[in-house]
């Protein structure tokens, strides 16, 4: 599964979280979230699970491809 990296970003500004907190959320590091919502890297297990509990009232198909 690949995150949809428009839709993250959607939400993370209707929300106002900076990375930072985005990456708290999740359970990653900022880097990792900056890496994540450039399209650098596509995120393992950790960063699916994460979004899934930072996201919970999101369907995983708009949250991931």
């Amino acid at each position: 599964m690949r995150p949809n990296i428009e839709y993250l970003n959607k939400l993370k500004q209707e929300r106002g979280w900076s990375n930072t907190q985005l990456a708290i959320k999740i359970g990653i590091s900022r880097m990792e979230v900056s890496r994540l919502l450039r399209g650098v890297r596509v995120g393992g297990k950790k960063t699916i699970g994460g979004l899934i509990n930072a996201f919970p009232d999101v369907p995983l198909d708009k949250l991931f491809f």
